[in-house]
């Protein structure tokens, strides 16, 4: 698209993504131009594993699936699975969520599969790989609480799910005062949020404030985020290809280089 390495130049993007996890999409929109503003909308904080849950790391070679539904999951499992097992097992199907999740497995030197197109649970359950899975055994590493979606879907196909739940999300803590300072000082012209449960952070956090929160400009990556938001009462919302990086910019691209033509 003609104008678009440039549609990003001088847009204040917000990104709302946990702190450790916004590095690189920070880095990717700055060399682009746009003034990025961080405000996370979820803390991670690790938590140890339940008893039960913790034998699960320990016979981790009697799995033959291992799911990852996010960065953090990959992150503070791998962690945890190396405290037991100082090589990862052999012979275990590696699934995540996305691109973002299989890179930190990646780099320990995994082998993953991951959808291309739709990351989420049902992006998941339509790979190839979980088409024939009865018998088998299926271990969810995520945070704690989620959706239900995968694991019905795995156990509706035959296979054995069991659950690590590694972290919980918290709320951020932001006072009033300096949630309208940053909508006063960085107005944004998107606001990207990649979950529906910082979505309804953002919400809750910005009610106080007044009624900006309605017209805030989001850029979303799927149709079940969409709907939250519109259920929310959140005005102005835009379609993401995905979650992943790539996705954002070049959604984010199209959207303002298609502005700039409209001048």
């Amino acid at each position: 698209m003609k104008g678009a390495p440039q549609a990003l130049a001088g847009r204040t993007v917000w990104l709302t993504r946990p702190a450790q996890q916004a590095g690189p999409l920070q880095a990717a929109l700055q060399a682009r131009g746009a003034r990025v503003f961080c405000l996370p909308l979820l803390e991670i904080a690790a938590v140890p594993p339940k008893r039960e849950q913790l034998q699960h790391l320990k016979d981790l070679d009697r799995y033959d699936l291992v799911v990852y539904v996010s960065s953090n999951a990959a992150r503070i499992g791998l962690d945890r699975i190396f405290e037991w097992w100082p090589q990862y097992p052999v012979g275990i199907l590696n699934l995540a969520v996305g691109s973002g999740t299989a890179a930190v497995l990646e780099a320990e030197g995994l082998q993953v599969r991951y959808p291309s197109e739709r990351m989420d649970s049902e992006g998941l359950l339509a790979l190839p790989e979980l088409a024939d899975i009865g018998g088998k055994r299926a271990l969810i590493v995520r945070g704690m609480g989620g959706r239900e979606v995968l694991a019905q879907g795995l156990r509706e196909r035959g296979c054995t799910v069991d659950y690590v739940e590694l972290y919980e999300r918290r709320q951020p803590a932001y006072g009033v005062d300096y949630l309208a300072h940053c909508l006063a000082s960085q107005p944004p012209d998107a606001v990207v949020v990649t979950s529906a449960e910082a979505l309804s952070n953002l919400k809750e956090l910005f009610f106080p404030v007044g009624d900006e929160w309605r017209e805030l400009p989001l850029f979303l990556p799927s149709e079940r985020v969409q709907e939250h938001a519109q259920q929310l009462g959140f005005g102005r919302c835009r379609r993401l290809e995905s979650a992943s990086d790539a996705a954002i910019i070049t959604g984010l691209c199209a959207v303002f280089a298609q502005e700039g033509t409209d001048v």
